[in-house]
């Protein structure tokens, strides 16, 4: 018989808006002091999710934590989902249409800063999963498994 896997589960809120000009802008975060992919951005809001939780529990809870906004479990929409199978982690990514509340740093310890940026020109220091996650998302590919062969990416129909 053999081993089970296991893998950690987190959530990323993908928020998005429409500027002035008519672009669509993604709120990004400058992680900092955390150990991983410091001094790059990656999604204004993400965390694992505990135990007892459920992915929309963790994700109303992770927006509040982090960026001080509230958000409805009525609201979240499902955008995608990436298996990072040799890291351990299955990531899921939502969307809302509104929340209460103005996004600001609530870590500061951990957070350097947020960036409304154009969806479209993402910063150079932008992580790499976080900018491919995005594509994704634009294209309408809901499953990533980029560790895999068979199974990289499945669009939704």
């Amino acid at each position: 018989m053999s081993e089970k896997y296991y893998s950690r589960l987190a959530v990323n809120l993908v928020l998005t808006r429409v500027n002035e000009n008519g672009q669509k802008e993604i709120l990004l975060q400058l992680r900092k002091n955390t150990g991983y992919m410091d001094n790059m951005y990656d999604f204004a809001c993400s965390g694992h999710v505990e135990k007892g939780e459920s992915f929309a529990t963790a994700l109303i809870r992770e927006a509040r934590e982090e960026i001080g906004i509230s958000l409805k479990e009525e609201d979240l929409i499902f955008l995608a989902v990436n298996h990072h199978y040799q890291a351990d982690h299955v990531q899921l990514f939502f969307s809302v249409n509104s929340y209460v509340g103005e996004p600001t740093v609530c870590e500061p310890q951990e957070c350097g800063g947020l960036l409304w940026s154009n969806i479209d020109n993402l910063p150079e220091n932008t992580i790499p999963y976080v900018a491919n996650v995005i594509e994704d998302i634009k294209l309408g590919i809901q499953f990533d498994d980029g560790d895999f062969v068979n199974l990289k990416r499945i669009k939704s129909k």
